[in-house]
């Protein structure tokens, strides 16, 4: 079994100080790259030392994550500096809107001011998208489709509805969905995160395998049976077991197609 996990977060704590072990136990199990996704300026660093570290296992996600603004003109700048000069930089990301927590109309003015931004630099380096979207569904969708950008797009942990998903790939056919650990919680969890899982079940019965691609979003959004530890990327032989579950195919079907759709996605 091959695997790639398309966002993860291996800069974090606490994988970042276990990282030989994290990896280990990664590639027993078939994982054979990570895409680690930027969550701010400062992280860019990390994510660089990362991928000499480990050259043929961790790749790059490079963006301003919604929530991380500071100063508009020199944020662009330092994310232009990092895609010129990382290396192993795969994907735009991970950017968007995030509504959870800035709920005024001026906080979302200047979301979108910096998720617009960051599309036409990733059109400018020929990126692929990796977005964030938190309560935002129908901005972020508007953006998107209104941006002209044809590259190919994945929504990270997916939380919208079968019914947006399926907007999402009549419009845009290279749309991707993020499927980590939500998809396999039950109800030992709280209601809000059953009730996600139940909608994400809904959206991997609906969606094409050819539109899915496997994430953990480590050290967070634990699959069960591991609820209440860190995530990491050993953990989707998990998620997978569950997506073939959903769909009626084998794991190895599965495994299969995901792997092959990161690889197209990604250019890797």
């Amino acid at each position: 079994m091959k695997i790639i996990d398309t966002h993860t977060h291996l800069n974090a704590e606490p994988l970042l100080s276990s990282i030989d072990e994290v990896i280990s136990r990664a590639r027993e199990v078939g994982v054979e790259k990570v895409i680690n996704n930027a969550d701010s300026i400062e992280s860019f660093s990390v994510l660089e030392d990362l991928s000499l570290r480990y050259k043929d296992f961790c790749y790059q996600a490079i963006g301003l994550f919604p929530l991380e603004r500071k100063d508009f003109e020199k944020d662009m700048s330092a994310l232009r500096n990092a895609l010129r000069n990382n290396h192993n930089v795969v994907a735009l990301g991970e950017v968007g809107l995030d509504y959870h927590y800035e709920k005024d109309e001026e906080s979302k003015k200047e979301q979108k001011k910096y998720f617009e931004a960051q599309i036409d630099i990733a059109k400018e380096f020929n990126l692929p998208l990796i977005i964030h979207s938190r309560e935002a569904d129908e901005d972020t969708f508007n953006i998107l489709m209104n941006s002209g950008f044809e590259n190919n797009i994945t929504l990270h942990c997916y939380s919208g509805s079968k019914e947006m998903a399926l907007r999402y790939i009549k419009n845009h056919k290279n749309t991707f969905f993020g499927i980590g650990g939500v998809v396999t919680f039950n109800k030992s969890t709280c209601f809000f995160t059953f009730s996600s899982a139940r909608r994400l079940v809904e959206v991997v019965k609906e969606v094409s395998l050819s539109n899915l691609l496997l994430e953990t979003d480590a050290p967070y959004l634990t699959p069960s049976p591991f609820r209440g530890k860190t995530n990491e990327p050993s953990y989707l032989t998990y998620v997978i077991k569950k997506i073939a579950e959903i769909k009626e195919l084998s794991e190895e079907e599965v495994a299969e197609t995901l792997y092959q759709n990161a690889k197209r996605v990604y250019n890797l």
